[in-house]
């Protein structure tokens, strides 16, 4: 997923015309990083692999030489120091390459540490870059969401002050409605409003009313008494 995602930014950064987006080139960077650790830990872990054969060597090496010193102490013992001279020979041949083979891998592991240290050095310079990664395209994406409008202001303020500039247009359309309604529905209106007769509209404290008697308190406990027609 994160690749395609990285691919997909980098393609669309890469179109004719325009230049490539930070987000994009930060994705890019980051992507060839991520590869580079990829392959410093396979190196790694291929070095390693290599370096546990040649100890499983070694030991096979010193473990012919012990054999072989064991049965070439057995052909002097039966006079045979033609048999004993080849296993002398033979022992010193393994002998030397085990020697030569210790001493590499001595610097090997020196190596291979170094090696280890810089690879859990890279891990964590990831783990940073991902992370600043992820507040980065949180920034874009509120950038992308507040792009500057011709007066200065973002989405979210001309949304707000439409919505106030509606609010006031129905306030307005309410008045004109109020006034051309005709005498007696404003009459009506207004004696339901002051609490005699049946209400015109639905209202809040008759809707609480009702769920207090149904919730077995006293209705009109702590409603506030309404008022009389002026």
């Amino acid at each position: 997923m994160v690749d395609l995602l990285t691919r997909l930014l980098g393609l669309l950064g890469d179109l004719p015309g325009q230049a490539p987006s930070p987000l994009a080139s930060l994705e890019r960077s980051i992507a060839a990083a991520h590869q580079a650790h990829s392959a410093a830990r396979r190196a790694l872990g291929i070095a390693m692999a290599e370096e546990a054969r040649e100890a499983e060597r070694r030991a096979m090496l010193a473990s012919k030489v012990g054999d072989l010193e064991q049965r070439a102490m057995e052909v002097m013992r039966g006079g045979r120091e033609d048999l004993a001279m080849q296993a002398a020979d033979a022992i010193a041949v393994m002998t030397t390459d085990i020697e030569a083979s210790r001493q590499a891998s001595e610097r090997f592991a020196a190596e291979v540490a170094l090696a280890r240290r810089e690879v859990d050095a890279q891990r964590r310079r990831l783990s940073d870059l991902d992370r600043g990664r992820r507040l980065a395209r949180i920034g874009a994406a509120l950038n992308a969401a507040a792009p500057g409008s011709q007066a200065g202001l973002d989405s979210f303020s001309e949304a707000e002050a439409a919505l106030t500039r509606v609010n006031a247009d129905n306030q307005e359309a309410r008045f004109v409605r109020d006034e051309l309604a005709p005498p007696a529905a404003q009459l009506i209106e207004r004696m339901s409003d002051a609490g005699f007769g049946e209400p015109v509209q639905a209202r809040a404290v008759d809707i609480l009313t009702r769920l207090r008697r149904e919730a077995g308190l006293n209705p009109t406990h702590l409603i506030e008494p309404t008022g009389k027609l002026q």
